[in-house]
């Protein structure tokens, strides 16, 4: 009797790191500036006035690493400090991989890792021509 099946029986199981997507919500400053930018988990970026555009398997690759240099998904959910006072800007940064999703709210000058800042340049760097 022999195997019928291909391969003699044997699997091989492939992991595909799951895919980052979310969102980047910048407002304040002096100008008073409201703008959104969604990545979409295909790639596809969503921004203020109906910008749409793609980012580069390159600039993805960027922003994973910048996730993963983060610990996003263990960072506490915000970091401001009392006095939210003047012109600073505020982000609010949600990030999916897979079935989680976590958001983190900091502002200019708050006391929260450094690794979450360049995380927010990254992010905005990557989905926005205007950064």
């Amino acid at each position: 009797c022999g195997d019928d099946a291909p391969g003699n029986g044997s699997t091989t199981t492939t992991t595909v790191a799951a895919v980052v997507s979310g969102s980047i919500r910048v407002s304040g400053g002096i100008a008073g500036i409201e703008e959104t930018w969604v990545l979409e988990a295909d790639g596809t970026v969503l921004g203020p006035d109906g910008y749409s555009g793609a980012v580069s398997t390159a600039d993805r690759a960027r922003l994973e690493a910048a996730v993963d240099s983060a610990g996003f998904f263990d960072l506490d959910a915000e970091y401001l400090p009392d006095d939210q006072c003047c012109d600073r800007f505020v982000y609010v940064v949600t990030i999916t991989r897979g079935e989680n999703t976590h958001t983190v709210t900091t502002i200019d000058a708050a006391d929260a890792p450094e690794s979450l800042f360049a995380l927010i340049g990254v992010f905005l760097d990557v989905v926005s021509p205007s950064y």
